[in-house]
Parts: structure tokens; C-alpha cells; sequence
């Protein structure tokens, strides 16, 4: 009878505290990415029996609020979703907490390299969620229809594209070039494949540089075979491009893979193939546009936030993730031979994750983004020349380093 007592007591107490406690507060980003992290929290929170808040904000107000909170030192959220260029900021001042165990080296290495402060060679303050890097898709069956192979090079792209577009009596590439982020994530892949940068390594601002200016001369030549309009263009209007027939190449996220496959969505089922990037004077590679697990310092729920955190990006709950269309940032999740059946892109986003290049690691990118691809999409309107746009982005730059030493 005593012992019956003993262990309803401590059943009661274990009830107690789990209502008492404060939930897990997850902040996620509103989309695939975040659906899937919602799921996670929820099942860990049951296998847990510990209370979660998920907090949902869109992309566009999230790093907002994340920022707000780990200034104030508030300590509202015990998880943070985090777009990679902005981890320099987020853990400026140790905002965010260390670690206690590196991540295992399942993990690709460019996914690993942005979760360290300092980049690349610091202690690691967040774990890699989601593994997205740019691929180049492009219609194989006109690509076989005119004995083309993949283009390898950006030069073969413009040549395709005038070729096939003007034979199809369609768009032979289309891209993004709106003002901000959309341009410029369509432009670094053409700025390094033609030997460019924004920084050199001593942290020199040559975005002015002739490599730069040939780079955005030629975006602006892709441009003429690019449907009207290009210049307000972001993802979703690139996509409905390809997914409409309009259009035969593209520079896109993993994100629209699988509505290329969907019948209800797409009139190319079976016709549009996945690349890594074209080269040009340098090898090609994709932006890294991975999203990141990290602990505010601040967090009241410090342990259980690590408990989840390494549970969320384990093998296990990635491959879950994977089907639900997040792209992984395990090894050995993408060679998965199941989920290699079912994801028919996953060789090719795996090449491109393992060589994709970060943006800038500076706690100042959003605004040099912002100013960089205003300058950008000026010169695709044709209101700047391109040597112009990239003096004026250049000198813009300089300014927003020197503001923020």
C-alpha cells in the first residue's frame, strides 16, 4: 500500500512540474522549413511530455524579431530558426550559446562551416537544420531535342537559351533581379563563376573590380532572352516560368523540386533535370542558403533546448524532415538509397551543398544585401550601365563597413 502511495505521489509530482515548467519557444520560420521543425517540436514535446510553444513569424519579420529579443537580453525564445547570413549578427556579443559537443561529420562541411563564430575556425553556436544550395534547372528534353549536353559553362547557357528560345518560341532563361535579396542571390553564382567577389580576404570591398563588371554585363545579356517584367521577378514568379513551359533554364532553390514532378502544378513532369552551377572563368558553385538551430544565451530552458536542438538534426528526425521536402544537411540522409528513389534531385543537391559558397560572414549583410541589389537591379533596368551600378554599390559598401567599425 505504501509503495502504490509512493509511486502515485511521484507521478502527481512529475505531472506538476511538467505543467509548472516553461514551455520550449521555438521561433521558426513560416514555411516548408518551419512546417517541419513544428512537427518535430510537437513529437518531442510528446515523447518529452514537455510543454512546446512554436512561435511561426514569415521570413520577412523573423530575423526582426529574433534580433529585437537577443538585444534586449529577453530570453522569449529558447530556439531560434536561422537564415545563415544572419548568424554573424544574431551572435554578435555572445548572444547565442556555445555548444557543449561539436556536431558529427555526417554533416556537409560548407552547412558545418557557417554554425562556428569565428567562420569556419570558432566554437560551434548553432547545428544545421536545412540544406538548401542553389542548382541550375534546365529542360533536358530540349536539351536532347537540339543534341545539346548539360551546359557546363555560363557561355553555353547564353548560347542555349538564344538557340532553343527563339526555335520553342519561349523564354530561353528566366531569373529574379527585384531589388534586395531576389537579385542578388541570382548574381553570386555569376559574380565567383567569372573570378569575382564582393570582399577579398583582407576584407576589402572589389565589387567594382572588372571580374564584377564583366559578371553583371553578362547577367544583364541573360536578360534579354528573360521574359519581361524580369526585373521584379523572386522565386515564385521564376518558377511558374518552368512550370508553365515558358521558360527553359533557371538558377532556383531546392524548394521547387518537387512541384516540377506534381501534375496538379506543373505541365514539364519528367522534363526538367538539376545541375550544379555553370563556370565561367572560375569552377561553378551555388549560394549556401542554409537554415541554422541555435540557443539564445538568454533561454530559461537552456538543457532542454540542446536535448532538442541535437535531437531535431539527428538522423532519425532529418529523414523525417526530408520527406516532408526539407533538403538535408546530412550525408547520409541524401544518399539515403529510399529517399534517393523518392527525391530524384538528391545526387545533384548533395554535389552542390558539399561545394556551395556562403555570402559574406559580416554582422552587416542585410543592409550591404540591400544596397548591393539595388545597384544590381538598376543596372538590369538599364537605368545604370553595369560599371556605374557596381561603382555606386561599391562606394555604397564602403559606407556601411565604415559605419559599423
Amino acid at each position: 500500500m505504501r509503495t502504490a502511495f509512493l509511486a502515485a505521489a511521484l507521478i502527481l509530482a512529475s505531472c506538476s512540474r511538467t505543467q509548472s515548467a516553461k514551455p520550449l519557444t521555438v521561433a521558426v520560420n513560416a514555411g516548408v522549413e518551419g512546417s517541419a521543425l513544428k512537427a518535430a517540436a510537437k513529437a518531442w514535446g510528446e515523447q518529452n511530455r514537455f510543454p512546446i510553444e512554436v512561435v511561426e513569424l514569415p521570413y520577412a519579420n523573423l530575423f526582426e524579431k529574433e534580433m529585437m529579443d537577443l538585444a534586449g537580453g529577453g530570453g522569449a525564445y529558447d530556439v531560434l530558426m536561422i537564415d545563415d547570413p544572419w548568424f554573424p549578427r544574431l551572435s554578435e556579443g555572445g548572444r547565442l550559446t556555445p555548444l557543449p559537443r561539436p556536431p558529427d561529420a555526417d554533416f556537409a562541411a560548407p552547412a558545418l562551416d557557417v554554425c562556428r563564430v569565428p567562420y569556419r575556425t570558432g566554437n560551434f553556436q548553432a547545428l544545421p537544420y536545412v540544406g538548401n544550395s542553389q542548382l541550375f534547372f534546365y529542360r533536358k528534353d530540349l536539351f536532347d531535342k537540339y543534341g545539346l549536353g548539360a551546359p557546363g559553362t555560363w557561355r553555353q547557357v547564353l548560347e542555349a537559351a538564344r538557340r532553343i528560345g527563339a526555335a520553342e518560341k519561349m523564354f530561353g532563361y528566366v531569373m529574379r533581379a527585384a531589388p534586395g535579396n531576389a537579385v542578388v542571390a541570382d548574381f553570386m553564382p555569376l559574380l565567383w563563376a567569372f573570378g569575382g567577389d564582393i570582399f577579398d580576404a583582407q576584407g576589402a570591398v572589389i565589387v567594382d573590380r572588372p571580374e564584377a563588371v564583366e559578371a553583371l554585363q553578362f547577367m544583364v545579356e541573360l536578360g534579354k532572352v528573360s521574359p519581361p517584367g524580369y526585373t521584379g521577378f523572386n522565386a515564385d514568379e521564376v518558377a511558374a516560368h518552368l512550370l508553365q513551359s515558358t521558360a527553359v533554364m533557371s538558377i532556383n532553390w531546392p524548394a521547387w523540386i518537387s512541384a516540377m514532378d506534381n501534375p496538379a502544378k506543373s505541365k514539364v513532369v519528367g522534363k526538367v533535370e538539376f545541375a550544379r552551377m555553370p563556370s565561367a572563368k572560375a569552377a561553378g558553385v551555388g549560394e549556401l542558403g542554409a537554415w541554422l538551430l541555435a540557443i539564445p544565451a538568454a533561454s530559461p530552458n537552456k538543457d532542454r533546448a540542446l536535448e532538442f536542438i541535437y535531437w531535431a538534426t539527428s538522423p532519425e528526425q532529418m529523414t523525417l524532415a526530408a520527406r516532408a521536402g526539407n533538403p538535408p544537411t546530412r550525408r547520409g540522409v541524401f544518399q539515403n538509397p529510399e529517399l534517393v528513389k523518392q527525391f530524384r534531385a538528391f545526387p545533384a543537391q548533395l554535389a552542390s551543398l558539399e561545394s556551395a559558397r556562403p555570402r559574406p560572414r559580416t554582422p552587416q549583410w542585410n543592409e550591404i544585401e540591400n544596397a548591393f541589389g539595388i545597384a544590381l537591379s538598376k543596372a538590369n533596368t538599364g537605368s545604370l550601365s553595369p560599371r556605374d551600378a557596381l561603382s555606386a554599390a561599391a562606394r555604397d559598401i564602403r559606407a556601411i563597413v565604415e559605419r559599423g567599425r
